[in-house]
């Protein structure tokens, strides 16, 4: 006997996120979140231990909270199930009642992490039984705010609506609630408000198209979060023109429209051009900065930008695998020789432009331990010519 349809779906769901997550939470990414996580915790409950009672806390743990409740409904359709599951809405109750439990759980990760934080903060200043009724405020409006986004999908409401007004409303609530205790009532009204107006506005009827294409939404967002980690096979490549990179897109000059130079150009303008590799650089270099910043630690910050040489090579590493193989070599067909070396160039300067923008900022927190700095251009070196090689080796073995 075949198994129920949601069972299929769901365990095929935890096999990619399993088979993924193997890549991201790797030893050496493991390590870099236990020393992360524990010097920030450190550095927190330091600096709360000499603060004295502020309003600005409170909007910190309010603000964190309110970002963070805000969980996605993941209904597992699939394109065919436009043809396919319609006539069979009404038995399909108990395939969105496990998808729904299914999707509460799987985003209750953050949430905690943030529930904790906020409850570090809210320890200046509040007592036990306010800090408690914090606490399950925030679960209420993490159970609402499901049942809303859930519902909404079948509604003519846009999803960015309801999380603008979810959003206000957590704060309001959560902010009313750490003022007086008996103004959590407002926070409750508000949101239950909110929910019995979204089920009027819902259809009658289930909206399939839209169903489904919100779940291929979010199935393309979660593998472009695993992109910054690893390869993604099921990734929909697309590109994207940024104006603002125009005057980094100058035309070769005539004597470099050759074999030997013109793949250079051709991987920079592909990496300009990528819809999320530079945007991923990007938030990645931003977030190890505000790291650095935080923590301020001579040894953590040192870690933390040889960490960030390490994944953003890895990111640069799947611009060869990706592009080397399309429709470059078939238009000017030239030794593979040629396009290796041309991308080694190109990525041994774009990782020592990004090492020495980290090198920098390491000198401005530590400027006694400058010559320190010297080590990060060299590391991001090593490590893209050993991931250039592996990256090599394979292509050799594939090929005939």
């Amino acid at each position: 006997m075949k198994a129920p349809l949601y069972k299929n779906r769901i365990e095929d769901d935890i096999k990619i996120r399993s088979y993924y997550g193997k890549y991201i939470f790797n030893s050496h990414f493991l390590i870099f979140l236990t020393i992360a996580a524990g010097v920030f915790l450190y550095s927190l409950l330091g600096i709360l231990s000499t603060m004295e009672p502020t309003i600005y806390l409170d909007l910190i743990a309010a603000l964190i909270m309110s970002l963070l409740l805000l969980p996605k409904y993941r209904s597992l359709l699939k394109e065919a199930d436009v043809l396919f599951l319609p006539p069979y809405e009404k038995n399909m109750k108990k395939y969105f009642s496990y998808t729904s439990q299914y999707s509460f759980w799987l985003n209750i990760g953050l949430p905690i992490v943030g529930l904790v934080i906020a409850i570090l903060l809210l320890s200046v200043g509040h007592s036990m039984l306010e800090m408690v009724t914090f606490a399950v405020m925030s679960v209420i409006l993490y159970i609402m705010a499901f049942t809303i986004r859930r519902n909404a999908i079948n509604s003519p409401i846009t999803q960015n609506t309801v999380v603008g007004m979810l959003i206000v409303i957590h704060f309001v609530s959560l902010m009313l609630l750490l003022q007086n205790l008996l103004l959590a009532a407002a926070g409750l009204g508000l949101i239950f408000g909110l929910y019995f107006w979204i089920n009027k506005k819902q259809y009658k009827n289930l909206d399939w198209t839209t169903l489904v294409n919100y779940e291929a939404i979010l199935l393309q967002k979660y593998y472009q979060y695993v992109s910054m980690f690893t390869n993604v096979h099921h990734i929909s490549k697309q590109y994207k023109r940024r104006k603002y990179f125009d005057s980094l897109l100058k035309q070769p000059k005539p004597s470099n429209f050759n074999k030997s130079h013109m793949y250079e150009y051709l991987f920079k303008r592909t990496f300009l051009r990528d819809n999320d590799l530079p945007m991923i650089i990007l938030r990645l270099l931003l977030i190890f900065a505000v790291a650095m910043v935080w923590v301020n630690q001579l040894m953590l910050s040192v870690i933390i930008i040889l960490f960030a040489l390490y994944i953003i090579v890895l990111q640069m590493s799947q611009l060869y695998t990706a592009q080397a193989y399309l429709l470059w070599p078939k238009i000017w067909p030239v030794k593979r020789e040629y396009i290796r070396e041309s991308y080694i160039r190109f990525s041994h300067k774009l990782i020592f432009i990004i090492s020495m923008a980290l090198a920098v900022l390491f000198i401005i927190l530590h400027p006694v331990y400058f010559y320190i700095a010297v080590i990060f251009p060299l590391w991001g070196y090593l490590l893209n010519s050993y991931f250039s090689k592996s990256v090599y080796k394979k292509e050799k073995l594939l090929s005939d």
